[in-house]
C-alpha cells in the first residue's frame, strides 16, 4: 500500500475523466460518432445507455480519494487491478477517438476486462460487506465497471466478424446480434460461478441489453431483434435471482 499505489489510482481516475474531452480540443473525433459511422449496428446500445460511464467515474475518483486519504483492507486489495483498468481504459478511449482500429478497439478490452474482474474477484474474497457507505461505493463502482466491460467486449465481437468478413453494419443483423449476445450470456455465467456474487455487476449487463433492445425497437425498428434480446436478458437475469451465485468462495453451508 504504497504512496505511488495511492498516487497512480488518483491519475487513472483523474484520466479516464480527461480522455473522452480530447475531441473537444481536435484531437480525435468522439467514440459515439466514430461508432455509427457506417451505420447503426444492432447490438449498439442508444446513447443515454453509455452514461452508465459518468457513474463508474464519479465511483472510481471516490476510492481514489478514499485510498489516498484513509485507505483500509478492501482499497488496497482492489487499488492494483483497478489503476490497470483505468490506464487501460484511457488508453483505449485515446486509441478509439484518434485510431478507430476495430481489431486494436477489441484487443486493448480484454485487459480492461480482466483487471476488472480481478477487481471483483479480489472485492468478492474480503467477504467485507458490511452495508457501510464505503463497502457499498466499493460494490457499486467495481460491480458496474466489471458488468459494463462485459457489455463492451460483447458488443465489440460483432464488429470485428464484420471487418473480417468485408459487411457493413447493416448486414446479416441476426448473426451480428447473435455474436454479442452468446458472449455476453457465457460471460455472466463465468462471472457469477467463479468471480463475484455481485449484483451491481447484473445491474450493469442488463442495462447494457435495455440498450440493445431500445436501440433495435426505435432506433433499428428491428422489433424481432429487440424481442430476442429482451428475452436473453431476462433469461440472464432469471438465472442470477433464481440460482444465485457462487463467487469467488464456495457457499458456505
Amino acid at each position: 500500500m504504497t504512496a505511488m499505489n495511492r498516487i497512480l489510482l488518483l491519475l487513472a481516475a483523474l484520466g479516464q475523466f480527461a480522455a473522452p474531452l480530447l475531441p473537444l480540443a481536435g484531437i480525435g473525433e468522439t467514440v459515439g460518432a466514430r461508432a455509427v459511422a457506417g451505420g447503426i449496428p444492432p447490438e449498439l446500445p442508444t446513447g443515454i445507455f453509455f452514461s452508465i460511464w459518468s457513474l463508474i467515474f464519479i465511483g472510481y475518483l471516490l476510492i481514489a480519494i478514499l485510498h489516498l486519504r484513509a485507505p483500509d483492507h478492501r482499497t488496497g486489495q482492489i487499488a492494483g487491478p483497478l489503476a490497470l483498468a483505468g490506464f487501460g481504459n484511457v488508453l483505449w478511449m485515446v486509441s478509439a477517438q484518434s485510431i478507430g482500429s476495430v481489431w486494436m478497439d477489441f484487443l486493448l478490452l480484454l485487459p480492461i476486462g480482466f483487471f476488472a474482474w480481478e477487481a471483483a474477484y479480489r472485492l468478492d474474497q474480503t467477504q467485507a460487506y458490511d452495508g457501510t457507505g464505503r463497502s457499498i461505493l466499493y460494490g457499486l463502482t467495481v460491480g458496474l465497471l466489471a458488468g459494463w466491460l462485459t457489455v463492451a467486449v460483447s458488443i465489440s465481437v460483432p464488429d470485428v466478424g464484420r471487418w473480417l468478413l468485408g459487411r457493413s453494419p447493416t448486414d446479416a443483423v441476426w448473426q451480428s446480434l447473435w455474436m454479442a449476445l452468446t458472449p455476453a450470456t457465457v460471460l455472466a455465467t463465468i462471472f457469477a460461478n467463479y468471480v463475484s456474487r455481485s449484483g451491481w455487476y447484473f445491474v450493469a449487463l442488463g442495462w447494457g441489453l435495455l440498450g440493445i433492445v431500445v436501440n433495435n425497437w426505435t432506433r433499428l425498428g428491428t422489433h424481432a431483434l429487440a424481442i430476442a434480446a429482451a428475452i436473453i436478458g431476462a433469461y440472464i437475469l432469471f438465472r442470477r435471482i433464481r440460482f444465485g451465485a457462487s463467487g469467488s468462495y464456495p457457499a458456505k453451508p
